[in-house]
């Protein structure tokens, strides 16, 4: 089967032969199908049956954030699959990191929980890293809490140095399982609390669950305009993506500052408690006039016991379901 390196406007053919991008993750992560480039640095092959006519392509590329490790994305147009396309694919895009500093990097890949996609990597050898959920609450699906908190409660400028620090210090936290590089406070606020990135509003919430070196910082929340500009974000590190279909809910993090502690898994303290009691608190006063929608991660065990509580109880719902799996570099041949 042939395959040459992606060009100008293959991406645009590619578009005519897969079908949509039935989730938001798989929208970001044809975003990879561009030209090779070094700056950022990534490696992206397509195989033709004939020439002008694509069907399937394959992209390596660098993670600014979690540098341990490069994002790997398949995809192969739905009549030709089952044909080994997909594994020349990926060996070819593989074999295009060498002499690079990609090359000997483990890898990771996102898919949707139980999807082909999920099948095919596991047949290379990928096994699950993290789990990812995209959770919706409905306007005012939670009665406003937290009565007599007002003065807890601090609303700040997405650029405030404590709120960034405290960002730094819980995305490190909630993603050992991937870790991130050295980040500076500049880097942080680029990629999530700038304008670029989307970054609307943010709220701190004062509590006895944080760390004592965040000076009684329990909680945070950030939110996301609904017309956000994510290129600057890597794939996985951007809020979903809204369907056009209806009117977009409020995108928003929240963080809690427990997370950050060693005893973050510790689920039967008062502590962690009152971290799930300070999350809903914020998510609470945030969700009052809007839906919103949160990421929850399986690194984020206070959002998560939230999270999972309210879908129970029905005051949320649970939208998409991501792996994060990971696999050692391909032998290139």
């Amino acid at each position: 089967m042939p395959i040459r390196d992606l060009t100008d406007g293959d991406d645009l053919r590619l578009n005519e032969v897969f079908a949509d991008a039935d989730t938001p993750a798989a929208h970001m992560a044809r975003s990879l199908f561009r030209p090779s480039s070094d700056s950022p640095l990534l490696r992206c092959v397509i195989a033709e049956v004939v020439p002008g006519v694509p069907v399937g392509a394959a992209a390596i590329a660098q993670s600014p954030l979690h540098p341990y490790r490069a994002w790997v994305h398949v995809e192969v147009a739905s009549e030709e699959q089952g044909h080994g396309q997909g594994r020349e694919l990926f060996e070819a895009a593989c074999a295009e990191t060498v002499g690079t500093t990609l090359e000997g990097l483990d890898l990771r890949t996102r898919v949707q929980a139980g999807s082909p996609g999920a099948g095919f990597a596991q047949a290379l050898g990928f096994a699950p890293l993290t789990t990812t959920r995209v959770i919706k609450v409905a306007a005012g699906a939670l009665p406003p809490s937290g009565g007599g908190r007002a003065e807890d409660l601090e609303i700040v400028a997405t650029g405030s140095v404590k709120l960034t620090k405290a960002f730094l210090a819980w995305y490190t936290a909630v993603n050992k399982d991937d870790a991130v590089g050295p980040l500076t406070i500049g880097q942080v606020n680029n990629a999530f609390l700038s304008e670029a990135a989307g970054a609307h509003g943010a709220a701190l919430l004062n509590g006895e669950a944080g760390a004592a070196e965040d000076s009684g910082l329990s909680a945070f929340a950030v939110s996301y305009a609904r017309e956000a500009d994510q290129s600057g974000v890597e794939i996985t590190d951007a809020m979903p993506a809204p369907g056009d279909d209806e009117e977009a809910p409020t995108e928003l993090i929240i963080g809690s500052m427990f997370e950050t502690r060693d005893e973050a898994t510790d689920t039967t303290s008062e502590l962690f408690t009152a971290a799930v009691a300070d999350a809903e608190l914020l998510l609470a006063r945030l969700s009052v006039d809007a839906d919103v929608v949160l990421e929850v991660t399986s690194g984020m065990p206070v959002v998560s016991a939230l999270a999972d509580r309210l879908v129970e109880v029905g005051q949320a719902s649970e939208l998409y379901r991501y792996e994060t799996l990971t696999g050692p570099p391909a032998q290139t041949h």
